[in-house]
């Protein structure tokens, strides 16, 4: 009942307007936990216990407790708040913090970023998704662990670090490069030539 009832007010509250009702079916942002409270008038919601959103193709976060933000405001006339242009203003996930982002390329490839942490924290201003508690941020090419905080900016598609960090890089991204071939001479040695 609780996810029946959460879904068809984050329907209103959650998807973008669109022009047809079949766009609206496929802006779908699905959430789903075992306890909830919404604050409609303020547009704070708070879900915990087996916490799971997804947003089918780009997002999916699951975690112990999440707190989002989605500012209201009144138009005149209207008892009902209504969602200021329908943009999450911040979200904070934690405990036991998973999270999947899909990332489509330039070239039409679609790159899948894994990350990890005891808490999450998310602005919508500047687009940094903040990990901490043992975070760890998995990519394709790599993965960094820190230990006290990494920092991953969306819109750049960069990380960053507080407190040290270590970067496990995978072996096939140097493919190609002479720096670890050990079949060829190095260059630029003053070894002497053979005769």
């Amino acid at each position: 009942m609780i996810r029946s009832l959460l879904l068809s007010l984050l329907a209103l509250f959650l998807i973008p307007a669109s022009g047809s009702a079949q766009a609206l079916q496929q802006d779908k942002i699905l959430l789903s936990a075992t306890n909830c409270v919404l604050e409609l008038e303020k547009g704070v919601y708070h879900l915990w216990d087996h916490v799971r959103v997804e947003a089918p193709g780009i997002l999916l976060i699951t975690c112990d407790d999440l707190r989002a933000a989605i500012p209201q405001k009144k138009t005149s006339g209207t008892q009902n708040p209504i969602p200021t242009d329908g943009k999450l203003q911040s979200l904070i996930a934690s405990g036991n913090v998973a999270i999947d982002l899909i990332q489509v390329g330039g070239n039409g490839t679609t790159n899948v970023v894994h990350a990890y942490g005891k808490q999450a924290e998310y602005g919508s201003q500047e687009e940094i998704l903040i990990l901490t508690g043992d975070p760890r941020i998995e990519t394709p090419s790599g993965t960094m662990i820190g230990t006290e905080a990494l920092i991953y900016d969306l819109k750049s598609r960069t990380m960053r670090n507080r407190g040290s960090y270590r970067i496990e890089l995978k072996a096939d991204i140097l493919k190609g490069s002479d720096l670890f071939n050990r079949t060829k001479a190095p260059r630029g040695t003053n070894a002497p030539k053979s005769r």
